[in-house]
């Protein structure tokens, strides 16, 4: 199999049918098929690069079939040159993954939110290797990380399906994540969920409470913590909330755009 073709390719039936661990998001998105020019559905998965192969997005007829593993076709992204919004004028809520040597996939979300959040995310794995995006932990060296590493908060988590632990545990707060520790050993990460995939969040005097959605690691499933700084880790929640809606606004209002000759060579 060659690697760096950027050409969905089928992979074998054995491959991950239930193995999450490499997968950094995944849900509906539309695909232009270059042969008949039409838009079509379909569940993408995209992984990071591991020992269980290189960073790619596989392909599936509906989530039911990425479930059983069925019928699956790869793109690998081994040598992409560039992941950037496509203009409104082209298609809404759509952008362009660009490879080397000239071609291009395009992709279409159902809000400009989720397309920007699959641009960031591609960027990252594909074109900006920085420390600690290979495993989704924060970047422990950086300055800031190490702020709010400081700002753990000691909680009790409420025993829950979706996860093996419970009880006492460390919560911190990102401008992007919100990550529960071990609390004997804070370096052990217990779990993580982006702040992007929570459906809703809320606190009082005695506990602090978030509904995550299908796109976190866990699963969809309500979250209850116990402890006395509900408020404050609200507070933090929703600041970095709020800065994340505005960072998607000033993406929107500024978003570059792909040459218009080589947006006609993707068509």
């Amino acid at each position: 199999m060659n690697l760096q073709s950027n050409r969905s390719i089928r992979m074998p039936l054995t491959v991950m049918a239930t193995d999450t661990s490499d997968i950094i998001k995944q849900g509906y998105l539309k695909l232009k098929s270059k042969t008949v020019g039409v838009w079509q559905k379909r569940w993408i998965i995209l992984r990071r690069a591991s020992s269980k192969g290189p960073c790619r997005i596989d392909k599936f007829l509906d989530e039911k079939s990425a479930r059983t593993n069925c019928s699956c076709k790869t793109i690998v992204l081994t040598n992409v040159s560039n992941v950037s919004r496509l203009p409104i004028t082209h298609r809404k809520h759509s952008f362009v993954i660009s490879f080397n040597p000239i071609n291009c996939k395009l992709f279409a979300c159902e809000s400009d939110l989720e397309a920007d959040t699959w641009v960031k995310l591609l960027t990252q794995e594909c074109l900006v290797p920085l420390p600690g995006l290979a495993t989704g932990e924060p970047d422990i060296l950086s300055p800031g990380i190490q702020k709010e590493l400081q700002e753990q908060f000691h909680v009790y988590l409420m025993p829950t399906p979706k996860l093996d632990a419970f009880g006492e545990c460390l919560l911190q707060v990102t401008h992007e994540h919100i990550y529960l520790w071990d609390v004997i050993n804070s370096k052990i990460k217990l779990a993580a969920w982006p702040l992007t995939a929570l459906r809703r969040y809320g606190s009082d005097p005695t506990k602090f409470t978030f509904e995550a959605g299908r796109h976190c690691a866990t699963g969809e499933g309500m979250f209850v913590f116990h402890t006395l700084e509900g408020e404050k880790i609200y507070r933090k929640v929703h600041q970095a909330t709020l800065a994340i809606a505005e960072a998607h606004c000033k993406t929107s209002r500024s978003t570059s755009t792909v040459s218009s000759r080589f947006v006609q060579q993707c068509l």
